[in-house]
C-alpha cells in the first residue's frame, strides 16, 4: 500500500473498447504486449463505465469530479446541446486541488475542453454553423486550455481531429527533418470517417510525438523535488484511423472474426434514433480492414506506452509512480447492424472503458468487480495525493478502498448519461445493476438487457412479460438514483415511466 505521495501518471486513450485488451478478453486479436505486461502488475476494474460516451463531457468529469449534468459540458463543445463551451477555472478542478496538495501538474495531448476565442473565430465549422451565437465564454474573452488551468504542458485547443494540423507537431517533424505521409486511405464507411496508412515511419506519428513531449516535461519535473501528476492523452484510437505501416502490417495475416453482435435479430425492437449513427457497411469483409486499422492504432499506442515505461525505469521514477490507464469512452465500429462512433446508444462497447491501476511496488494482478464510473477517478487521484475526503468527493467517490480491499459502502448501481450529440437533443440514462441494464430513452422506446443470458445486448426485453417485474424494480432504482444525485431529468422520467403513486420528483417550488 502506498503510504506517501506518489508520482501519478494517467494515460488516457480516446474511444478505446475494453475488449481490445487481453486483461478483459483472453486471447483478443488486438496486440498490446506492453499493456498486457502492465496489467499483470495492476488492479483491473472489470466494470468501469464512463459518465457519458462522448469526449467532452467524459473528460470534463475527470477534471471536475462531476457528472455532465452538473458541470454543464453535456456534449462536445460548440454543439447545440452543450451548456458550457470552455471548462471554467475553479478551485475544485483536479489540477488546482493537486497544486494545493503540493503536486507539479502536467498535461499533453487531446484536451477538447475548450477552444478559445481566436480559434473559434477562425474555426470553419463553428463559424459556418454557429457563428452568430454570442457564447458567454467568448464575449468575456475566456479561453480554457491546460496552461490556463494549472497545468504545465501543451495547449491543443478544440477537438484536434487527430492532431495532424497543430503547429507544435509540425515543428517537431521539421526539427527531425521529417514529413508526415499518409497513403492508402479508406473513406465512406461512415460520415467523414477515414482510415489510412502512415508510410513515413513510426517516428513521424502523433503517438511518438506525445511520448516525446511527456518525457520532456517529466525530466523537468524530476529536478523540482516535488511529487508530480502528469496526464498523457492520446488522440487514438479515435478516428481518423491513421496508423504507421509497421503496426498495420502486424495484422496482414490475421483473420478477424465478425463481432458477435454484428447483426441483431430482426424481431428485437430497438430505438429508431440509433439509425443516426448507422454507417454504410453491410458485410464483415468490408468492415474488417477498418477494424485492423483501429487495432493497429491501439498497437501503436501500446508500443509508445512501453517506450515511456522503459524511460521511467531508466530515470529511476518508475518505482514511486502510480500508473493509471483508461479511456474516455468506447467505440462501436460496426456493431448492431453497422453502428459507428458513439452517443445515442448505450451498448457496453461504448459505455464501458478499460481501467487498470498499478500502485508503486505492486507486482501481481488483482481484480475489482463492483461497478465504478470514470467520475470516480477524480476522487481516487486526489485520495492518493493525500487530499482529505471532504475536499475530494463531489459526485465522485474514491475507489481506493476497493483496491486495498478495505471496508467501504459502495453503490450497487452505476449510471451513464447522454443528452445528445451534434444538433440532436436526446436525453438518455443507462442504469446497470447486477446482470441487468436498463436504458431510459426519452422520446423513444426504452431498452432492457439481461447480460447473463444476452451478453452482447442483441435482444431488447422491454416488452417481454417475463421481465416486467425486473423492469419495474430497475425503473424505481433509476428514480432513486436521480433523486440522490439531483438529476433534473427526474421530472420527465417520473411523468413518462412511473405510475402517479410511485413518483417522487424531489423539492416542490
Amino acid at each position: 500500500m502506498t503510504t506517501k505521495q506518489p508520482n501519478i501518471l494517467f494515460i488516457l486513450t480516446d474511444q478505446q473498447r475494453k475488449d481490445t485488451l487481453d486483461a478483459y478478453v483472453d486471447g483478443t486479436l488486438c496486440k498490446t504486449p506492453n499493456l498486457d505486461a502492465l496489467a499483470q502488475q495492476a488492479t483491473i476494474f472489470d466494470n468501469c463505465y464512463t459518465t457519458c460516451p462522448i469526449c467532452t463531457p467524459a473528460r470534463a468529469s475527470l477534471q471536475t469530479g462531476l457528472y455532465p449534468m452538473h458541470h454543464g459540458m453535456l456534449t462536445n463543445s460548440y454543439n447545440y446541446v452543450n451548456m458550457v463551451q470552455e471548462l471554467p477555472d475553479t478551485p475544485e478542478l483536479l489540477s488546482r486541488r493537486l497544486n494545493a496538495a503540493g503536486y507539479r501538474t502536467g498535461y499533453t495531448g487531446k484536451w477538447h475542453l475548450g477552444t478559445g476565442v481566436y480559434n473559434v473565430q477562425h474555426d470553419e465549422y463553428v463559424q459556418h454553423y454557429m457563428g452568430d451565437i454570442q457564447f458567454a465564454e467568448l464575449t468575456k474573452g475566456f479561453d480554457s486550455v491546460p496552461t490556463h488551468l494549472g497545468y504545465t504542458g501543451d495547449d491543443f485547443p478544440g477537438h484536434g481531429f487527430g492532431e495532424f494540423g497543430y503547429p507544435e507537431y509540425l515543428d517537431w517533424l521539421r526539427a527531425q527533418g521529417k514529413e508526415l505521409k499518409i497513403e492508402h486511405r479508406i473513406n465512406g464507411f461512415y460520415e467523414g470517417h477515414q482510415a489510412g496508412q502512415i508510410t513515413s515511419g513510426i517516428e513521424t506519428s502523433i503517438d511518438e510525438f506525445l511520448v516525446d513531449r511527456t518525457e520532456h516535461y517529466l525530466a523537468d519535473f524530476q529536478q523540482q523535488g516535488q511529487p508530480w501528476y502528469f496526464q498523457l492523452n492520446f488522440w487514438g484510437p479515435h478516428e481518423p484511423y491513421f496508423v504507421a505501416s509497421e503496426f498495420l502490417h502486424e495484422y496482414d495475416d490475421v483473420d478477424l472474426p465478425p463481432w458477435p453482435n454484428f447483426h441483431d435479430p430482426a424481431n428485437s425492437p430497438k430505438p429508431r434514433v440509433h439509425d443516426l449513427k448507422r454507417g454504410n457497411i453491410a458485410d464483415w469483409a468490408a468492415l474488417e480492414p477498418i477494424v485492423k486499422h483501429y487495432y493497429a492504432e491501439i498497437t501503436s499506442i501500446d508500443y509508445q506506452v512501453g517506450r515511456l515505461i522503459d524511460w521511467l525505469k531508466a530515470q529511476g521514477m518508475y518505482d514511486n509512480t502510480l500508473i493509471i490507464f483508461s479511456a474516455d469512452h468506447g467505440e462501436s465500429l460496426g456493431i448492431h447492424g453497422g453502428l459507428f462512433d458513439k452517443a445515442i446508444f448505450m451498448y457496453d462497447e461504448t459505455t464501458t472503458v478499460p481501467l487498470m491501476v498499478k500502485q508503486p511496488g505492486q507486482v501481481s494482478q488483482d481484480r475489482v468487480a463492483p461497478f465504478v464510473t470514470s467520475v470516480d477517478l477524480y476522487s481516487t487521484i486526489l485520495d492518493y495525493a493525500g487530499v482529505d475526503q471532504a475536499t475530494r468527493e463531489r459526485d465522485s467517490q474514491s475507489f481506493r478502498p476497493l483496491i486495498d480491499h478495505a471496508p467501504v459502502d459502495w453503490p450497487e448501481t452505476v449510471v451513464t448519461e447522454c443528452s445528445g450529440i451534434g444538433s440532436v437533443l436526446f436525453s438518455q440514462r443507462m442504469l446497470r445493476r447486477g446482470q441487468f441494464k436498463y436504458v431510459f430513452n426519452c422520446g423513444d422506446i426504452d431498452e432492457l438487457y439481461d447480460l447473463d443470458q444476452d451478453p452482447h445486448e442483441q435482444v431488447n426485453e422491454i416488452d417481454n412479460v417475463g421481465y416486467q417485474t425486473t423492469l419495474h424494480s430497475l425503473r424505481l432504482a433509476m428514480r432513486d438514483w436521480m433523486i440522490a444525485h439531483h438529476d433534473n431529468l427526474i421530472y420527465e422520467f417520473n411523468h413518462m415511466r412511473l405510475p402517479l403513486n410511485e413518483r417522487d420528483s424531489g423539492p416542490t417550488f
